[in-house]
């Protein structure tokens, strides 16, 4: 089940509520301080036999109190240096209770990342297949992300490229630059470009954010529907494209296992709409995408 932490709640409260273990919840969860929980923390407490990805985290997560680069490269199967470069962190004893990290990708060459864009665009053009858009175009947005300013001049060149969907997911690869650097101009001269205008638009609102401090600020790519509970059937809200939200919690698998659209489990983003306060739900979509920019 997912659960919501109370005031007043530990994990060894939580734990003995529902039966299980600290340790059990721990493994479930990303926690790097078992005495450290927090009021509105959303919690999966397995189900003795459910094997689920662990909660918490990817492509982003936000620090909480009693966080550490170390902790977190070990919850996240990766290193304290590879967080630090894809996150632009100075310092690796010091990171800001709030922020919001990049999670996941190491830092690509970038010629041979825009060059596998090009040439696959070059190939299939038209003809991609959805696991092709997933894993080339929609994980090399993240690892444009990664290279942050350096990603630049190659995203702005693929932004000319034929093919749509490079087009697009260039739009998106700025947008989650957050980086004005020649780019504004560039993404409005696409304004005119049926093919990707929408995208280009979120991008250069996105853009607009960072700049404004905003940086935890999303916009959601699509229509879609904010849901009550992490459960496909639950009371929704629907949410139109473009509309800002703040993520609280990234990554909470299906607690009852429910079955995503690629036969794997159904994956959501705990969220908060800008403006209304109102919290839920997001589905993820296709191969575990989520729905922000």
């Amino acid at each position: 089940m997912l659960y919501i932490v109370q005031p007043g709640d530990t994990l060894f409260k939580i734990a003995r509520r529902f039966s299980t273990t600290v340790q059990v919840i721990l493994e479930a969860n990303v926690i790097c301080n078992p005495d450290l929980i927090f009021v509105g923390q959303p919690l999966i407490i397995p189900r003795p036999g459910l094997e689920l990805p662990k909660a918490g985290g990817g492509p982003y997560y936000i620090v909480l109190p009693g966080d550490t680069l170390w902790c977190l490269a070990r919850q996240f199967n990766t290193t304290v240096g590879v967080l630090t470069t894809i996150n632009q962190i100075l310092n690796p004893n010091l990171i800001f209770v709030g922020a919001e990290l990049l999670i996941g990708p190491e830092v690509p060459d970038p010629v041979k990342l825009k060059a596998t864009w090009e040439e696959t665009a070059a190939q299939f053009y038209d003809m991609m297949s959805s696991l092709q858009i997933h894993g080339i175009y929609y994980i090399g947005s993240f690892q444009w992300e990664a290279l942050g300013p350096g990603a630049i001049p190659y995203l702005l060149q693929l932004l000319k490229n034929p093919c749509d969907v490079v087009r697009v997911y260039t739009a998106i690869s700025f947008g989650r630059l957050g980086l004005n650097q020649r780019v504004k101009e560039a993404l409005s001269s696409m304004l005119a470009d049926p093919a990707i205008a929408d995208v280009a638009s979120l991008a250069l609102r996105r853009i607009e954010l960072v700049a404004q401090g905003r940086e935890r600020v999303h916009l959601l790519i699509r229509d879609a529907s904010l849901l009550a509970e992490p459960n496909l059937n639950a009371p929704a809200t629907p949410l139109p494209a473009g509309i800002e939200v703040v993520a609280l919690r990234w990554h909470i698998p299906s607690p009852t296992g429910e079955e995503g659209p690629r036969g794997d489990i159904q994956t959501y983003d705990y969220v908060e709409v800008v403006g209304t306060g109102q919290t839920g739900f997001l589905a993820r979509a296709g191969f575990n995408e989520i729905l922000l920019i």
